[in-house]
């Protein structure tokens, strides 16, 4: 098994990246958040707490990541973010916790707009 040197994160770039990352894990957090929320009952709760998150991580790991097999081109892979996290702030402000999914959609989309520019092909 070989090893490849990962290319180092540095200045603008490198925080960029990282806020994405972050915002990448609040999505599947207020998905999980969400899904607590949404079920009629403790098991339909906790199945929905696990399932959404995993289905957005399905998609982001099938359509989004740089090293997905069936990487979407752009503009096809911003819409399909955008959605993601548009989704997750609607489902946020359903079940009642508004402002989350406010901050929570107008950063993810934000940063993904900003990765287009600054990350290229982050």
């Amino acid at each position: 098994m070989t090893s490849q040197p990962t290319p180092r994160l540095s200045g603008f770039t490198g925080v960029v990246l990282t806020v994405r990352f972050l915002t990448e894990l609040a999505l599947l957090g207020g998905l999980a958040l969400a899904g607590t929320r949404l079920g009629g009952g403790v098991a339909l709760a906790i199945v929905d707490a696990v399932l959404l998150p995993v289905a957005a991580a399905a998609l982001w790991g099938l359509f989004v990541a740089p090293r997905a097999r069936r990487r979407l081109p752009e503009p096809a892979r911003f819409l399909l973010e955008f959605a993601l996290f548009a989704v997750t702030g609607v489902v946020l402000a359903l079940v009642g916790w508004l402002v989350v999914g406010i901050v929570l959609a107008v950063a993810g989309i934000g940063v993904a707009t900003l990765t287009r520019v600054a990350a290229k092909d982050g």
